[in-house]
């Protein structure tokens, strides 16, 4: 009886080694698996904007790592509030991911989205920052900012300016102009930066405040560069202030992160967040990001994350005690 009981012990404890060990190679399985298909990654401005331009060849670079087509899917609208929108609906299975930009971040808190930037998405991975400036046509009465700026303050509602989109930095700080100086002007808002400098080009606005679409137009001579948005100067035009030597405390947030939506496995978060991190390293993204000005930055998934509430945080306090909250 006891010999008996012994055996059946023995097969049963080698049963459960065999069901552990086929439990385990699984799993592992199941992690080796992902991706096995194309994965969407959606961009909230339209093709051929310096976001859409700089995004393609790190999603090319993360393409060839991960061993499947990255397909970027182009959803202009309301500064990246229809893709942030339509990303949040999406299933987190790692098949549909992002970019979250800064715009996207600050339009939740200037008026009514489908979103909140901080915990409605499953951070992945920050890889660059927007540089901003303010442009206008070369036969403009204004040589410089000051110019500008005395203009608009003492011709109310002549100077109209076009952004990317309603909510984006850029528009911040043109709204914050406007109540530090007292001026009444009028924002033209896009779908993108491309159609935004187009309306400066064709003249049917006197200004943009975009990011850096207009360089090539500058470096042309077709636009005037009057001051930029960062701390410091950009250094393709050295010559060109910042708002901060020109007296005004402003400096334009800034974030380009790529983001799925909320329910994201940490299996899945890590190898995308490895994809992306490897192929900042590419070539053909580092000249990319160069010439459009888009300067890499890194930040990991918990520090993106950290970053991206304090964001909301700050630039959520800054819209409040503007009054620049409109339902």
């Amino acid at each position: 009886m006891e010999q008996t009981r012994s055996k059946v012990i023995f097969w049963f404890l080698v049963l459960l080694s065999i069901i552990s060990v086929n439990g385990f190679a699984g799993l592992a399985f199941a992690q080796e698996k992902y991706p096995t298909k194309p994965i969407n990654f959606l961009i909230g401005y339209p093709a051929g904007g310096t976001t859409d331009i700089c995004a393609r060849p790190l999603v090319a670079a993360a393409s060839k790592i991960l061993g499947q087509p990255i397909v970027v899917v182009n959803k202009p609208g309301g500064a990246s509030a229809v893709a942030m929108a339509s990303l949040k609906n999406e299933k987190p299975d790692g098949y549909t991911i992002g970019i979250l930009p800064s715009g996207a971040v600050l339009s939740q808190h200037m008026r009514k989205v489908p979103y909140d930037s901080a915990k409605d998405f499953t951070p992945i991975m920050q890889y660059a920052v927007y540089l901003y400036g303010l442009v206008v046509k070369p036969d403009s009465p204004w040589k410089t900012f000051k110019e500008f700026i005395e203009y608009a303050k003492a011709n109310p509602g002549k100077i109209r300016y076009s952004t990317a989109g309603p909510g984006v930095p850029q528009h911040l700080v043109m709204e914050r102009l406007a109540l530090k100086e007292k001026i009444k002007w009028t924002h033209i808002p896009f779908e993108g930066g491309p159609p935004a400098i187009a309306a400066l080009l064709g003249g049917h606005v006197e200004a943009s405040s975009q990011t850096t679409e207009w360089k090539k137009h500058v470096e042309a001579g077709s636009l005037r560069l009057l001051a930029v948005y960062g701390e410091k100067r950009m250094s393709d035009f050295p010559e060109v202030p910042t708002l901060l030597e020109l007296g005004y405390d402003i400096i334009a947030p800034s974030l380009i992160s790529i983001v799925g939506p909320k329910g994201l496995s940490a299996q899945v978060v890590e190898t995308l967040h490895e994809a992306f991190k490897k192929a900042m390293e590419d070539a053909d993204f580092i000249r990319v990001s160069r010439q459009v000005d888009q300067p890499p930055i890194y930040r990991g998934p918990q520090e993106l994350a950290k970053h991206v509430e304090e964001m909301n945080e700050q630039v959520g306090s800054l819209i409040r005690s503007l009054g620049l909250r409109k339902e």
